[in-house]
């Protein structure tokens, strides 16, 4: 099994396929760093037989309309074709933009690229996502099914990283709350390019400092503290005796750890509380700033979830989704 990249997309073509090439150039080279860079992919039996694991099976590309549409608003930034780890002395007078769409120009670099690290696939698997740059709440919708989709809908239970390059600040607001909320993203990157001409490349520009690895942080609440935010979410204000023994009555199971009000006030409320996923009003508790404000997003993932769908047939029910197969080679 290999893993789907969630990526951002504006008009840079590099920010696609420079992490890709700079993830070929260590899957290629596999010595003892190579090795633990990868060494949380793949399923168990491949790490235990020795195998190359953290190979590109799939891309999720989160982008505009105009970007898709290659409409003239869309179409891509002119690249450098540098060499691997390198920025060449023309790439500094690059400007402008290309005369063919962004589906065009990445259909020709990957099929160039993907082949080094696609673990001897003949063909690479492309979605793409339309999203409203403009719209957190839309974006992140679509970005979050897509999520629930590879996750677990079907039995699927891809394995996803998460690139934080491309795109604009909504899109990677979306990602990153997305992999925040579900849990379910294994890595957050982003790559830095050093310069301005740098950034016109479409190769990794340099192995060190250009992969900047992020810490994925779920916000994932255990089932007692879910029940206390749904109890004080139903009938907050609820004084700390009042909590209480409504845990111990109705969610027994959940509060056995629970031996009094202190317990329950020391161990449970006052971290939520530093949260701001609860807060303390007219002598009880009541739901926090904090939980207002993730509550939306947390619904929009679990009806996500409950969904069930697969990402082929999120595809073929959602007109914002399109798969794609790409021959490599």
């Amino acid at each position: 099994m290999g893993v789907y990249h969630l990526m951002g997309l504006g008009l840079s073509p590099g920010t696609v396929t420079g992490p890709l090439t700079y993830l070929a150039h260590r899957y290629q080279r596999w010595n003892d760093d190579d090795r633990r860079f990868f060494a949380r992919s793949g399923e168990v039996r491949q790490r235990e037989a020795g195998e190359k694991v953290g190979d590109v099976q799939a891309i999720v590309l989160f982008t505009t309309y105009e970007v898709l549409k290659g409409e003239p608003a869309g179409l891509p930034y002119k690249y450098a074709d540098n060499p691997p780890g390198r920025v060449p002395p023309e790439a500094e007078k690059i400007q402008g933009r290309l005369e063919e769409p962004m589906k065009a120009v990445l259909h020709r670099l990957l099929r160039r690229e993907w082949p080094a690290i696609s673990g001897g696939r003949r063909e690479g698997t492309l979605f793409w996502c339309e999203v409203d740059r403009r719209e957190i709440r839309t974006t992140f919708e679509r970005v979050v099914r897509v999520v629930a989709a590879l996750a677990g809908a079907g039995g699927q239970g891809k394995e996803m990283w998460a690139n934080l390059t491309g795109g604009n600040n909504v899109t990677n607001a979306a990602l990153e709350l997305a992999a925040i909320l579900s849990g379910d993203v294994a890595r957050l990157y982003y790559v830095q390019a050093e310069n301005e001409a740098a950034e016109k490349c479409v190769r990794y520009t340099a192995e060190d400092g250009y992969w900047v690895e992020l810490p994925v942080m779920p916000l994932a609440l255990g089932r007692l503290s879910q029940a206390i935010i749904n109890l004080l979410t139903e009938f907050g204000p609820v004084e700390l005796e009042d909590l209480y023994g409504t845990l111990r009555n109705d969610y027994y199971d959940l509060s056995r750890g629970l031996t009094s009000p202190k317990v329950l006030r020391d161990e449970y409320l006052a971290p939520l509380w530093k949260q701001g996923l609860i807060a303390e009003a007219d002598g009880g508790y009541v739901v926090g700033p904090q939980w207002e404000l993730v509550q939306p997003y947390q619904k929009i993932l679990e009806e996500a979830r409950q969904a069930g769908l697969s990402i082929e047939a999120l595809a073929r029910q959602e007109p914002w989704l399109e798969k794609e197969k790409l021959p490599l080679g």
